[in-house]
């Protein structure tokens, strides 16, 4: 599906980012383009790539936090990177995992199932289903303990009932 373009994208991404209501917070990141999947949350002032919307997918019942934002391009700004070139690849977010305050999503990567962004970190890599990361960059600090991950499946099988 295409998305919005000019005005009327700039004006659904501020609407996506400062609307009280989470499900009007999702129809704008949909109508720029971005594919959200059931029972999503968007936290307020969640930046998602207004120049590529089409190449982010965010899974069933994710958790995006506050603050976060996601990056399907890139391109350097300084003049002496010329053969860098821009950077253009999708970002997905799984099923069920959390990307939580103020994190940045690269990209090119994707937070796996169940998997934990923790406030504040960059991910640079893919994250593994029911892996735990922190930091700049995000490395593994953890895994999701096995109840909750068996309780994300038992989630996972309610909604699609």
């Amino acid at each position: 599906m295409m998305g919005l373009f000019g005005p009327l994208a700039k004006l659904c991404d501020l609407v996506a980012k400062l609307a009280p209501s989470n499900a009007v917070r999702i129809r704008c990141q949909r109508a720029k383009g971005v594919r959200v999947g059931a029972g999503v949350y968007l936290g307020y002032d969640v930046n998602i790539d207004a120049a590529y919307p089409e190449l982010v997918e965010i899974g069933d019942c994710a958790r995006i936090g506050i603050g976060v934002i996601v990056l399907a391009h890139n391109r350097p700004g300084d003049a002496a990177l010329p053969g860098l070139g821009e950077e253009r690849a999708p970002v997905h977010v799984g099923r069920h995992a959390a990307v939580q305050a103020g994190a940045i999503l690269l990209p090119g990567v994707t937070v796996g199932e169940g998997a934990v962004v923790r406030p504040g970190a960059v991910v640079e890599e893919d994250v593994a289903p029911f892996t735990i990361v922190a930091g700049v960059p995000a490395r593994a600090i953890g895994v999701v303990p096995r109840p909750a991950a068996h309780s994300i499946h038992a989630r996972h099988r309610e909604i699609a009932q």
